[in-house]
C-alpha cells in the first residue's frame, strides 16, 4: 500500500512536508503525494492535528505528567505574580512564542486579558523531541547561536526571535535521555499527528523534567528530515 503525507489545509504549506514527501519520494521509488483527502486505499501518514495550548495543560495534569502549573483566572494568576513571573497565552493556537506575554513579579493581570497562564518554571536547558507514531526520531536542543547580539539575559522564551536554534549535537547522560523520552511519548498522546515534536524543560538545580507543550506539525528540516524518513521506512 503506498504511503501518502494527510495533513491540514495550513499544514500543506509547510515546507517541512514538502521536504518529507520529497525525501520519501526518493526513497520509496514512487512519488509520495500531500493530501488534505483521506483515502482508506492508501497508507496515510497525518501531519497535523492542531490541540489547543489549554486542552494540553488539562491532559498533561490529568495523566499526572511533570508540566506547566496553568488557570484561567486572571485572578489567581495575579496572585501568583506575587512570587512569580505569569505566562499569558493570548492565543491557544499559536506558534514560536506568538501571543505569549510575561507578567513580570508584581503585575497585575486583567480579566479577559488572555484566556490561559501558566507559571513559569524555570529551566536551565530546554528540548524539542521528535517523535513519529510511538519512536522518537531524534531529539535537539534549543541552543543561543554563536554571534547572537541580543538580548541574552532572557531565556524565558527559546524561539529564534531570541537567538535559539536548535542544536543537533548535545550531551545528555542515559538517565536524563530516558526520563525526557518517556516523558515525551506519553505527553505527545494529546494528539493524533503521527508527527510530533514535544517541547521539554529541565531544572538541573531540581533535577525536574517537564513537559511544555506539543506541536502536531513540527518543523523538520537538514538531517531530521532523513531521520524522519528512516522511521517511516523502518515502519
Amino acid at each position: 500500500m503506498k504511503v501518502q503525507l494527510l495533513s491540514t489545509k495550513n499544514g500543506m504549506k509547510s515546507g517541512s512536508l514538502k521536504r518529507l514527501s520529497v525525501e520519501l519520494s526518493k526513497t520509496l521509488g514512487y512519488k509520495v503525494w500531500r493530501t488534505t483527502k483521506f483515502r482508506t486505499n492508501r497508507k496515510q501518514l497525518r501531519y497535523g492535528d492542531i490541540v489547543d495550548k489549554l486542552t494540553q495543560y488539562k491532559y498533561f495534569k490529568e495523566k499526572g505528567l511533570s508540566s506547566l502549573e496553568y488557570t484561567t483566572s486572571a485572578l489567581i494568576a495575579t496572585e501568583w505574580c506575587d512570587a512569580d513571573v505569569v505566562f499569558g497565552r493570548k492565543f491557544l493556537n499559536s506558534s514560536c512564542g506568538k501571543g505569549i506575554v510575561v507578567y513580570e513579579k508584581g503585575a497585575e493581570i486583567n480579566a479577559g486579558d488572555c484566556p490561559v497562564y501558566t507559571k513559569y518554571k524555570p529551566k536551565k536547558r530546554e528540548f524539542r523531541v521528535h517523535i513519529f507514531k510511538d519512536k522518537v526520531v531524534t531529539i535537539v536542543e534549543k541552543k543561543r547561536k554563536t554571534g547572537w547580539n541580543g538580548d541574552k539575559k532572557d531565556a524565558k522564551i527559546r524561539n529564534l526571535e531570541h537567538g535559539y536554534i536548535f542544536a543537533q549535537q548535545i550531551d545528555l547522560s542515559d538517565g536524563l535521555r530516558t526520563r525526557i523520552e518517556a516523558l515525551s511519548l506519553a505527553a505527545g498522546q494529546v494528539c493524533k499527528s503521527d508527527f510530533k515534536g514535544v517541547d521539554v524543560g529541565y531544572n538541573e538545580k531540581k533535577d525536574d523534567v517537564f513537559v511544555i507543550e506539543v506541536n502536531s506539525a513540527p518543523g523538520i528540516e537538514g538531517s531530521n528530515v532523513g531521520k524522519y524518513v528512516q522511521a517511516i521506512v523502518g515502519v
